[in-house]
């Protein structure tokens, strides 16, 4: 990393505006089911989806097409310096210029009803770790891995947290956390093994927020 990169990631998320997007907001095109594999990387186990263009999303007016998701422990994007359990990150790539947009999602123990695409996720992870070369077959829709109001999140230019750093990064973290039942939860934290890198300064970057618009003063 160069240490004159002024865009780290992860932060620690405060004092956001509020921002009307529009067109230029977050719109998810994932469509049913779909087949991914585990792979163990440097930072640990990820899923990773081939190349299909009907699996994107769209961030300021830029489709992103659905690349991995991957697990840290514990989160590492902090909100008002809170921590929260893990932090789930969908990677999206645009295929012109490479650039990223990650969706972040916080992970707590809770009483969330068990998804099936966390199931299976559970036992081809089991696999993996018991077979480190094999690349097990995953079938997920990762839509179970949104909390209902997903909507309601964040926006900031930032980088990659894992080497090289690269400051390409449009960052979306969703505000509440996908709460799972709490043996699913204590299985995956058992099973994946990517750390958290700590919060990076801010510097001049603003963070927008889709949520709590100000209220319209009184007339006197």
């Amino acid at each position: 990393m160069n240490m004159a990169d002024e865009q780290q990631s992860p932060i620690n998320i405060e004092n956001a505006i509020y921002a009307e997007l529009g067109d230029a907001g977050l719109s998810i095109e994932w469509t049913g089911e779909l087949h991914g594999h585990i792979e163990q990387g440097d930072h640990g186990l990820k899923v990773v989806f081939p190349s299909d263009f009907r699996q994107y999303v769209k961030l300021g007016g830029k489709v992103f097409h659905l690349r991995q998701f991957h697990f840290h422990h514990p989160s590492e994007h902090w909100v008002d310096g809170q921590q929260h359990s893990m932090e789930l990150h969908i990677v999206h790539q645009n295929a012109s210029d490479g650039s990223l947009a990650v969706i972040g999602v916080f992970l707590e123990p809770g009483k969330g009803a068990a998804a099936d695409s966390v199931g299976h996720l559970l036992t081809a992870l089991s696999a993996a770790d018991a077979n480190g070369d094999a690349k097990p077959e995953v079938p997920t829709d990762p839509h179970e891995y949104l909390p209902k109001t997903w909507k309601e999140h964040y926006r900031y230019e930032g980088s990659l947290t894992t080497d090289p750093y690269s400051e390409n990064v449009s960052w979306v973290v969703v505000r509440d956390p996908l709460e799972l039942p709490k043996k699913e939860f204590a299985k995956l934290l058992s099973l994946f093994k990517a750390e958290a890198r700590f919060p990076l300064p801010r510097n001049r970057r603003f963070i927008l927020k889709t949520f709590d618009p100000p209220k319209a003063a009184k007339k006197k």
